[in-house]
């Protein structure tokens, strides 16, 4: 009996090595991604110790577009073809994701973003524009107009992180992963398809308006090379409050948020509400964390709506 107790052990020890196994994914190479995702809008600069992929596209005033957390600049597929019909829309993949990449210093704090932002638009001699900003992306978005007020005309905010517990990182697995000490190096190798799906079910509302291709996408991007190490990087990323800045935001804004945010949620909407002076808000029923996934035309209809207001003088 003590022998059969000690081959079942060895068995079931097996299996797991097998699973585990089973769930290593090799780095998918850069240049193989870039010509299976890069378009004639695409484009690459050496700025911040990183090579920057972003979207140009349209004409008129820029307005630029930053993504959240694990995510890329096709976050904003659905907004993008309704706004560069009236303005240019300048979409970038940050450093430690999509087809950027990590960068050479391995730093990804809210202020080196922000400083990227700044350098990007220096670089494409770019005076003023109106900066849109998802989650992370929200937060960096919000930082830059309050550190830069004379280079952003508006500002858009969707779901932005930056209150205290509030936090993105401690939702969905691969994120507990990355923050967990015994398991955060795990997160090179075992990232199989169903763990991205289940993590971007949790940022949908309605996960069933979640298409395989979407998947598919996140789940490659991840894969690039580089990408998981620089993703474990950001989620270890200590960043100091910010929070007191909304006070400082002197550009009109509009807050858009879903009102079944898993991840960050609605009543945080209100706390950044008050914080802007003047802001407007704009609450999606039903939608998740990324409402412009979710519900592109009924939020882009809002943003063109708020970006033809004309500018009041605040007080």
């Amino acid at each position: 009996m003590q022998f059969k107790g000690k081959h079942v052990a060895v068995v079931a020890g097996l299996v797991i090595l097998i699973a585990f196994a089973l769930m290593i994914r090799a780095d998918i190479p850069a240049e193989e991604l870039k010509a299976r995702y890069t378009t004639s809008s695409s484009h690459f600069i050496n700025i911040a110790d990183a090579k920057l992929h972003y979207r140009d596209e349209g004409q008129g005033i820029p307005i630029i577009l930053v993504h959240g957390t694990a995510a890329s600049l096709h976050t904003w597929d659905g907004w993008t073809a309704e706004l560069s019909k009236q303005h240019r829309v300048l979409r970038l993949d940050l450093p430690g994701f999509g087809l950027t990449g990590p960068n050479a210093s391995g730093s990804y704090s809210i202020d080196y973003y922000r400083d990227l932002l700044l350098q990007f638009m220096d670089s494409l001699g770019i005076e003023q524009a109106h900066i849109g900003g998802s989650s992370l992306g929200g937060q960096i978005a919000f930082d830059f107009a309050a550190t830069h007020p004379e280079r952003v005309q508006k500002l858009i905010l969707v779901s932005p992180t930056g209150v205290t517990n509030a936090n993105d990182k401690r939702i969905t697995l691969p994120f507990r992963m990355a923050q967990t000490p015994l398991l955060k190096h795990s997160l090179k190798y075992i990232t199989p398809r169903f763990i991205v799906e289940q993590s971007l079910k949790e940022v949908y509302g309605d996960d069933s308006k979640l298409k395989p291709e979407t998947i598919t996408l996140s789940h490659d991007l991840l894969l690039c090379e580089g990408n998981r190490s620089a993703l474990i990087d950001r989620l270890n990323t200590v960043d100091t409050d910010n929070l007191y800045k909304l006070a400082q935001v002197q550009a009109p804004t509009v807050i858009l948020w879903g009102e079944a945010d898993a991840w960050v949620p609605f009543t945080n909407a209100r706390q950044f509400q008050q914080g802007i002076k003047g802001a407007q808000l704009k609450v999606y029923a039903g939608a998740g964390h990324i409402p412009m996934e979710e519900q592109p035309h009924e939020t882009v209809q809002d943003v063109l709506s708020f970006l033809s207001q004309e500018v009041a003088q605040l007080d």
